[in-house]
C-alpha cells in the first residue's frame, strides 16, 4: 500500500468516525418526552386553585412549566379523547365517537404520535393506560379494554392485571356479580379479578401504593427510566394512570388526607336546558352500592367526593415519584414533559356524576407542559387550547417535521409566552340517541351548542351559556339572545 492510499484511507476513517459521533451527538439532543396520561382527572388541583385538594408533586410541576388554564378536549369520554389526541385528528374525521370504536378500522394508515416519534428515531415504549385499553389481552369481558395500538410503540405495551377491590366486603359483591353474570359454576376464587365487574364504587384498603394498578405502573415507569438513562437513543414514555376513574380506590392514607367534605357547589341543572344535554349518571349507578334511580343520597355524594379527591393525591404521588427519578437521573435537563387528564369529570354539579356532556366540567381538562430552559416558567397561561393541539406541539419542540394529517395547532408560541393567543375557540363533541351529535364551540367568554340530526343536518337545538360570571352552567340563553348564537 502507497502512502498517498494509507493517507487517503487514514482521512476516511476519520471522516466516519466524525460523522458517526456527530449523528450520535445530534440523536442525544433530541428531547426525550415524558408523556403522563390521566383518566377522569378534572383540573381540580391546588394549581388550579383548588385548596383542598392535596396535589403537591402536580403543582411542582406546574410551578415548573406551563399550566393551561383553557385547555379542552375533543369528546368527553376516554377513547375518543384519546383517539383525538394521538392522531392529532378530531373525533369526526377519524370516525371514532364511542368506546367501542377503533381509529385504525376507518384509517389503517394514520401515523400516531409515538409511532412518529417511533420513526424519527425514537424508542417509544407505554405503561399502563394511554389508548383505551386498561388490561393485558384476553383478561377482560369487553372488547374496548384490550383495544391499543401495537404499532405506535417500539415495544410491547407494559399493562397489568386489574385488581380493584381489597377489602373483604369489596371483594364480595364483586365476587357475587361475577358468578350472577359471568360463570354460574362456582368460579375459581380469583376469576372476577380479569374481568370488568362493579361492586362498591369506593374502597379505602389499608395498602401500600404498588399494590394497586397505578403504583405498579409507576413503578415500571420509574424502573424504565432507570434502564434508558444511558440509552443511546431518544426516548417517548407514556405512563397512563386510570385513577381518579371509578371505582374510587386508592390506599387508605390518601383518604386520611381528607376531613371536611363538601357538596357540589351548583347541583341544579342548567334552567332551558333539553335534558337530553345531561344523561341519567348511569356510570356510578352501575356499582352495587349505589341507587339505580334517583337521586344520589347525601352520604353518599359526601363518600364518592372524598374517594375521588383520595384517588387524585394518590396518583399525585405516583407522578411526584416519576418526576423524582427524572432529576435524580439527569434527565431532567432534556426531557419534555406532558401531563393532561382525558377530559373532564361531574361530580354532583347539574346532579351528574362522571362525564359525556359538552358541558366545562366535562369539556375542560388539566393540562400542564413543561419544556427545558422555557420561558416564564411556572406562569399560567389563559389561552385556549385544545388536546387534539398536543400532536403538533410535541412535533415542533422535537424539531421534527409536521406530518399532513394534523387537524390540531401547535402552542409552542404559548410555551414562549403565556399571553399568546393560538385560536379564538376550542371545539367538543358527544353523540346522543336518535342520531343526534352535540357540537360544541367553546370561546373565552361563551359556549354554543347545536344539536344537529345526522344525517340531514338539521339543528334539533341549541344551547348558549355566558361564562362571564362563573364557570357553571346556570341557564341556556339561545332563544332569548339569538344576536348572540348568530354572530358566533
Amino acid at each position: 500500500m502507497t502512502h498517498h492510499n494509507l493517507f487517503k484511507l487514514t482521512f476516511l476513517f476519520v471522516l466516519l468516525t466524525l460523522f458517526d459521533q456527530a449523528v450520535y451527538s445530534q440523536e442525544k439532543a433530541k428531547p426525550n418526552v415524558l408523556f403522563i396520561a390521566i383518566d377522569d382527572l378534572r383540573p381540580e388541583l391546588a394549581c388550579y386553585g383548588a385548596s383542598h385538594i392535596y396535589s403537591p408533586n402536580m403543582d411542582a410541576l406546574a410551578g415548573s412549566g406551563r399550566r393551561f388554564d383553557h385547555a379542552y378536549c375533543q369528546q368527553s369520554v376516554c377513547n375518543p379523547s384519546r383517539s383525538s389526541l394521538m392522531t392529532g385528528m378530531r373525533p369526526d374525521s377519524i370516525g371514532v365517537t364511542g368506546n367501542h370504536m377503533h381509529f385504525r378500522s376507518n384509517h389503517p394508515e394514520i401515523i400516531t404520535l409515538p409511532e412518529y416519534f417511533k420513526q424519527h428515531g425514537y424508542v417509544a415504549t407505554a405503561i399502563g393506560k394511554i389508548y383505551h385499553g386498561v388490561f393485558p389481552e384476553g383478561t377482560s369481558n369487553t372488547r374496548w379494554d384490550t383495544m391499543g395500538d401495537p404499532q405506535s410503540w417500539s415495544t410491547p405495551v407494559i399493562r397489568f392485571g386489574p385488581r380493584y377491590y381489597y377489602t373483604e366486603e369489596g371483594m364480595a359483591s364483586a365476587k357475587k356479580v361475577f358468578r350472577r353474570i359471568y360463570n354460574p359454576q362456582n368460579p375459581a376464587p380469583d376469576d372476577w379479578t380479569k374481568k370488568l365487574v362493579f361492586g362498591p364504587a369506593t374502597e379505602s384498603p389499608d395498602i401500600t401504593d404498588p399494590a394497586l394498578y397505578d403504583g405498579k405502573v409507576a413503578d415500571a415507569a420509574v424502573q424504565t427510566l432507570r434502564e434508558w438513562k444511558k440509552g443511546d437513543k431518544p426516548f417517548f414514555l407514556a405512563a397512563g394512570f386510570i385513577k381518579p376513574h371509578s371505582p374510587y380506590v386508592a390506599p387508605k392514607r390518601y383518604f386520611d388526607l381528607y376531613e371536611e367534605i363538601d357538596l357540589a357547589s351548583h347541583k341544579a341543572f342548567p334552567a332551558d336546558t333539553p335534558a337530553f344535554a345531561g344523561h341519567g349518571s348511569s356510570e356510578l349507578r352501575r356499582y352495587t352500592d349505589q341507587p339505580k334511580r334517583g337521586e344520589i343520597p347525601i352520604e353518599n355524594q359526601r363518600r364518592l367526593r372524598h374517594a375521588y379527591f383520595a384517588c387524585v393525591s394518590y396518583i399525585d404521588a405516583q407522578v411526584g415519584r416519576l418526576l423524582s427519578e427524572l432529576d435524580r437521573s439527569g434527565l431532567s435537563e432534556n426531557t419534555i414533559v406532558v401531563l393532561y387528564g382525558d377530559h373532564g369529570y361531574h361530580l354532583g354539579e347539574h346532579g351528574l356524576w362522571g362525564k359525556t356532556t359538552n358541558f366545562e366540567l366535562d369539556t375542560r381538562v388539566p393540562l400542564i407542559v413543561r419544556v427545558p430552559g422555557m420561558k416564564a416558567a411556572g406562569t399560567s397561561s389563559p389561552s385556549l387550547v385544545e388536546l387534539v393541539d398536543l400532536y403538533p406541539t410535541l412535533v415542533e419542540l422535537a424539531g421534527l417535521p409536521l406530518p399532513n394529517q394534523l387537524e390540531g395547532k401547535s402552542f409552542t408560541s404559548i410555551l414562549d409566552d403565556p399571553s399568546h393567543i393560538t385560536k379564538s375557540e376550542a371545539f367538543s363533541q358527544y353523540p346522543r340517541k336518535e342520531d343526534l351529535m352535540g357540537y360544541s364551540m367553546r370561546t373565552p367568554s361563551h359556549r354554543l351548542t347545536h344539536w344537529v340530526h345526522q344525517p340531514s343536518g338539521v339543528i334539533q337545538a341549541t344551547e348558549l351559556y355566558d361564562y362571564t360570571n362563573g364557570l357553571v352552567e346556570k341557564q341556556n340563553i339561545a332563544s332569548t339572545s339569538p344576536h348572540r348564537v348568530k354572530q358566533l
